[in-house]
This record gives structure tokens, sequence and C-alpha cells, in this order.
């Protein structure tokens, strides 16, 4: 819910998941989904070594269970080890390739690409989670980034025009990327400014 946007009490929702991932290890240890789930909540209540350490248990119980390394590389990224997220992202989405939220660990997994300095790669990345989400705006916004880190600025520029052609979108699952990491969100703005993206455009996201 928070991750998403929709919720309208993030503190509350924050108490209740820690809450209700805590009983659930307490209910079963050997659960990886309470393990990720504890994860999950952590990396969005600012307990980033703790989401890392509940990942990496989530992953020890099942190696091969996919949303255990999606959260590990969230924690790691979130903790501006961009590096060190790029390798659980890659293995949850080659365990789980046809994943819901595959737009959205492709996203993740392109900003991991794109801070850690390996452009090239964040643009195969970008690319090919905007041929399933071409309309979603948090990824155009990422896609438009990478062009431009690649000095591909005619691409950047018509990924910024396509932005300011769809509507706002409540995602908030970078939030924490950012409130860690400022000087990454001024690295984005300013590769969006570079492409033509307005004060105005960035007043109104």
């Amino acid at each position: 819910m928070i991750a998403y946007g929709w919720s309208d009490d993030p503190a509350a929702d924050r108490q209740e998941g820690l809450e209700a991932a805590l009983r659930a290890i307490y209910l079963d240890g050997r659960n990886p989904y309470a393990h990720y789930a504890f994860a999950n909540v952590c990396n969005f209540s600012n307990r980033l070594e703790q989401a890392i350490l509940a990942a990496e248990r989530a992953i020890e119980l099942s190696p091969s269970f996919a949303l255990g390394h999606f959260a590990l590389g969230v924690a790691q990224l979130f903790s501006g080890r961009a590096s060190d997220a790029i390798a659980p992202f890659q293995r949850g989405l080659k365990l789980s390739p046809h994943d819901p939220q595959n737009p959205v660990w492709f996203n993740f997994l392109a900003v991991a690409q794109l801070f850690a300095g390996d452009a090239e790669s964040a643009l195969l990345t970008a690319a090919r989670a905007m041929s399933s989400r071409p309309d979603w705006r948090p990824m155009v916004e990422t896609a438009a980034c990478c062009y431009g880190a690649a000095g591909k600025w005619d691409d950047a520029r018509r990924y910024v025009l396509q932005m300011a052609q769809l509507p706002r979108s409540s995602y908030a699952a970078l939030a924490p990327l950012w409130e860690k990491n400022p000087q990454w969100r001024d690295q984005v703005d300013e590769l969006l400014r570079k492409a033509g993206w307005t004060e105005q455009q960035a007043a109104d996201l």
C-alpha cells in the first residue's frame, strides 16, 4: 500500500505491517514469506540493515524464492549500494520471469545499474521494462535518464515528451531511495532538465 501510494496513513500501516510480519515469523520461523514480509516492511520503515538480514534469511530458507532476492535488492539499493543491488534483482527476475510486478523490478534494476555507472546495461533493462509497460510514468522517467546518461539525448528528449503526456502516478516505491540518497535524486533531476524537462513540470510531479 505504501509503495504504490495507496496508504492514507503510512505510519499506521508501517506499524501494522511490522507487527504482522513479526507475528508471522513467530508462528513459523522457517517460512520464507514471513521473512520476506518483514524485509519488505523494513525497507519502507528506514530499517535497511534489518531488511537485508531478513531478506538473506528468506533466501537461506528457500534459495529459489524470487521475492527474497527482490527484497534484498531493494534493501541494498535504498542503502546506497547500487552495485550490490544488481545481482539480487537479476537473480529474482531469472527465477520469476513472469511475475506480475516485473515492470517494478525491472525499474529498480535499471535504477541500480544507472547509479552503479553502467548506463548501457541500464538502457537494455529500461527497454525491456518499457516493452511491457510503455505508459507507466516512473518507467518512462527512468528510461529518459538512462538514455541521457548514455549520451543519447534525442531518445532522452523523446521520453521526456512522453512523460509530459502521461498522468501523474501515485507510485512511491522509490521514495526511500531519494530520501536516503538525495544526491541521486539530484542526478535524476539534472538528467531530466538536460533532456528538456522544465521546472514547472517538475513542480507538477
